[in-house]
């Protein structure tokens, strides 16, 4: 583990960052490693949130110099107040549930689901503290956390007032070539 200070972020009583799937050797040296990261209500968790990943895994090993260590499902909170959003608890538990059943490198961290609402940068935040200052990143390499995200949040980013310009401009940030389907 790398050495840190105190967490700039709070948790829930009892968390702890999942990490158990999270692939520490990396396959490629080459190529700079990076981490998924899906926010959104999960209520319920579909097929589709799944597939997205796999999906992005396909493109990524296929168009890109990246290498894909991990992903991670991230509920909102439920100050959200989506109409319909089922209780934190739930939601995690069927992301938990949904991840352990289909696959070997998707975790769920209930961190977001259990804050007051946050917004999507700062839960990236989150991520990029727990894996690269915790961790220690991957065999002494930073991990580049990526947003992963489907056309309901893509479209907001649009929206005025809904997005920090700062949160949705970041310098160098991963992007699909404009012919392709993106991710």
């Amino acid at each position: 583990m790398a050495a840190q200070g105190p967490s700039p972020f709070t948790s829930p009583p009892n968390y702890a960052f999942p990490h158990h799937r999270l692939n520490l050797v990396q396959r490629h040296p080459e190529k700079q490693p990076i981490v998924l990261v899906a926010c959104g209500s999960f209520s319920p968790v579909t097929y589709l949130h799944l597939r997205m990943f796999e999906m992005a895994v396909d493109f990524v090993r296929q168009n890109t110099d990246f290498e894909v260590l991990g992903g991670y499902m991230s509920p909102v909170s439920d100050a959200y107040k989506k109409p319909g959003l089922l209780n934190s608890k739930h939601r995690v538990n069927m992301c938990t549930l949904a991840t352990e059943q289909t696959s070997s490198w998707l975790m769920v961290d209930p961190w977001e689901a259990f804050q007051s609402y946050q917004r999507t940068a700062v839960v990236l935040d989150h991520f990029e503290y727990e894996i690269n200052t915790v961790l220690g990143g991957v065999q002494g390499r930073h991990v580049r956390v990526v947003l992963l995200a489907g056309s309901d949040l893509i479209s907001t980013m649009s929206e005025p007032g809904v997005w920090s310009e700062n949160d949705v401009c970041v310098p160098g940030a991963f992007s699909a070539p404009a012919d392709s389907r993106g991710l």
